[in-house]
């Protein structure tokens, strides 16, 4: 049996352990656009005459032509017989954009030709892939799947399989602490949905479900305490690892209803991920609650004693700062526009209520 990826590191600090991991491999690093100057220094004293390279991935939703560009620019500088380590440090797109960049396509070939289907890494020539988060949220470090746009569509779009899988997941903590409050509250969010889209899951199974409960439990009671302590390492290492555990249930699952309904408040209102989720998580978890009442005593003990319910949910959203679509607005549109996300890939995930739902 082949060995399980990715080898998850995960401490304070462990950021380190970077050069033993790769062994004598060069390294290739890519970053966001708004990478701090520290850090980037102290890439460079780590990793010494190995480091060959520092891209950067580009601010806001990561799109075709933007990894199509940034692979071409990796493969022409750095193909050959020994390819290096390349290393991403940053949010959920520049980790995603780096799963992207991998594998070597063939010359003016964009990644259209492998998206929304199973790409094994056997089928390219593909270099090793170490992803460090310094967002404690999207789970794309332990996940085999990375998300691109296309924006002149509005459509979104997935690489996924064995080919956009880490070698290596190293989450330290001490990343995520100049994350403005903004980005830690959103990111925060996008991995409670991870973990409730897990427990309301068609493809549900224990493992998936202990580590939901696991993580919406956390999140739920350390993300508020981040407002008044940012630079608290201890609530840093809890969302950390919140977020693993939220990562590693979606990456058996996959997600859900809250995510199809995501998409078109991303492309079209220029939402951030997490704030779309937001929006439509209590409408959701009440859909959920009442599809049975096994699910809802599932739910109820998934976030509480903080969250009993879909209006404490409502009312910890706001809390927050964000805007979600209230439990008592009966608007048409927002019924008709649940009933068509239903029928979508990530929709069908979504346990209704003419499902039999049991936990085997």
């Amino acid at each position: 049996m082949s060995e399980a990826k990715p080898e998850i590191s995960f401490s304070i600090g462990a950021r380190h352990l970077a050069p033993s991991l790769i062994g004598d491999r060069a390294v290739v690093i890519l970053l966001h656009s708004n990478a701090n100057r520290l850090l980037i220094d102290e890439m460079r004293s780590m990793f010494g005459t190995r480091l060959k390279d520092i891209l950067y991935c580009p601010d806001g939703l990561l799109t075709i032509d933007v990894a199509d560009r940034l692979r071409d620019q990796f493969w022409s500088r750095h193909a050959g017989r020994d390819l290096p380590t390349l290393i991403a440090i940053g949010g959920g797109s520049t980790l995603d954009l780096a799963k992207s960049m991998r594998i070597a396509l063939a010359p003016n070939t964009s990644i259209t030709q492998v998206l929304d289907r199973v790409c094994d890494i056997g089928e390219f020539i593909a270099c090793p892939l170490l992803l460090m988060p310094t967002t404690a949220g999207t789970g794309s470090e332990v996940s085999s799947t990375a998300t691109l746009w296309d924006l002149q569509r509005g459509t979104k779009h997935s690489f996924f399989g064995s080919a956009a899988t880490a070698d290596w997941a190293v989450i330290d903590p001490e990343l995520c602490l100049t994350a403005p409050w903004t980005v830690t509250r959103d990111s925060g969010v996008d991995a409670l949905a991870h973990a409730l889209e897990s427990i309301w899951n068609r493809r549900r199974v224990p493992k998936a479900f202990a580590f939901a409960m696991s993580a919406a439990q956390q999140i739920t009671r350390v993300l508020p305490g981040l407002i008044e302590h940012p630079h608290d390492i201890s609530l840093r290492a809890e969302m950390s690892q919140a977020a693993l555990w939220a990562g590693q249930a979606m990456a058996l699952t996959e997600t859900a209803l809250v995510h199809a309904l995501s998409y078109e408040e991303t492309t079209q209102r220029g939402m951030s991920h997490g704030e779309a989720c937001a929006k439509w998580l209590p409408r959701v978890y009440k859909i959920a609650r009442e599809s049975s009442e096994e699910l809802g005593i599932y739910l109820r003990a998934s976030m509480e004693p903080i969250i009993n319910d879909e209006r404490e949910l409502q009312e910890w959203l706001i809390r927050l700062g964000y805007q979600p679509i209230l439990l008592s607005d009966d608007n048409q549109a927002i019924e008709a526009r649940i009933k068509v996300a239903l029928q979508s890939t990530r929709g069908k995930n979504f346990v209704t209520s003419e499902s039999v739902y049991a936990l085997h």
